[in-house]
């Protein structure tokens, strides 16, 4: 069986230098601006950070915001992109920091590379690194199938895990987050599932 995570950083380090075109403009302003609401504290982390166009948002709104990604060059891409901003290649399921070191993570669209049998585990390495009160915004896509996308550009495969509302909320609780907001939400093409949680 091929390790699915590989073959998408092995996408991500292919397109990293053609993503900027596509993604860097689509801020995705309404879930930014609920998030720094709900937040309760300065220091962020972009958990996948991807091209770093979220961190330059963040940063705007006066936040101290690092950025970590496990693809080598979306990393080199997003220090090109955000100059002053902090980037460093990390795998967020096992994450150098201490306990309790962030106010607020942010996962958008990152976490749907992560098989489902492993999200709990992911979700408490998010538990620890929040502080107390700390606050998690997660977007995945909502459904039942896992997708497998092939990138015509660089020939790269990547596949996407989808969640069921009531799995999502279950393993957020498992992990010890307190549910603020848990939807689905209708895109052009897709369905997605966002959820804001706090940890108690």
């Amino acid at each position: 069986m091929k390790d699915k995570i590989k073959e998408a950083v092995k996408a991500y380090d292919k397109i990293a230098s053609i993503y900027t075109d596509y993604n860097f403009e689509k801020v995705m302003q309404f879930q930014l601006t609920k998030f720094v609401s709900l937040l309760k504290g300065k220091k962020v982390l972009d958990v996948g950070c991807g091209v770093g166009r979220d961190v330059e948002y963040l940063m705007d709104d006066g936040l101290e915001v690092k950025g970590i990604d496990i693809s080598e060059n979306m990393i080199k891409q997003a220090k090109k992109n955000v100059p002053k901003g902090k980037f460093e290649v990390m795998d967020f399921r096992k994450m150098k920091f201490k306990d309790e070191s962030f106010d607020g993570l942010w996962a958008m669209a990152s976490v749907y590379h992560i098989p489902n049998k492993e999200i709990l585990d992911t979700l408490k390495e998010f538990y620890r690194v929040l502080t107390k009160n700390g606050l998690l915004y997660v977007s995945v896509y909502e459904g039942e199938e896992k997708e497998e996308r092939k990138d015509i550009a660089v020939g790269e495969t990547r596949t996407f895990y989808a969640y069921k509302k009531n799995e999502m909320e279950k393993n957020f609780e498992d992990a010890g987050f307190t549910i603020i907001r848990c939807e689905i939400n209708q895109t052009e093409d897709r369905k997605w599932l966002e959820v804001y949680a706090r940890k108690d």
